[in-house]
């Protein structure tokens, strides 16, 4: 299994960028189609999800870091 961090981005109904990090278990392209399907199905206060950055990471920092951002 891989982990990644990820930094990805959205635009939001008044036309702003957000930008968000998290560290994944899946693969960043799967992460994005997941997020995106949701946000769809639900608020839909953002749209145009796109990755911005991925750096692969250990399991361990995985660990560490998945339920900090």
């Amino acid at each position: 299994m891989k982990y990644y961090f990820i930094t990805y981005q959205a635009t939001n109904k008044q036309g702003t960028d957000s930008m968000w990090n998290q560290v994944i278990n899946v693969s960043p392209m799967h992460f994005i189609k997941r997020i995106s399907k949701i946000e769809e199905q639900g608020s839909r206060t953002y749209n145009s999800f796109v990755v911005v950055n991925t750096c692969e990471i250990t399991k361990e920092q995985y660990e560490e870091f998945k339920d900090m951002f």
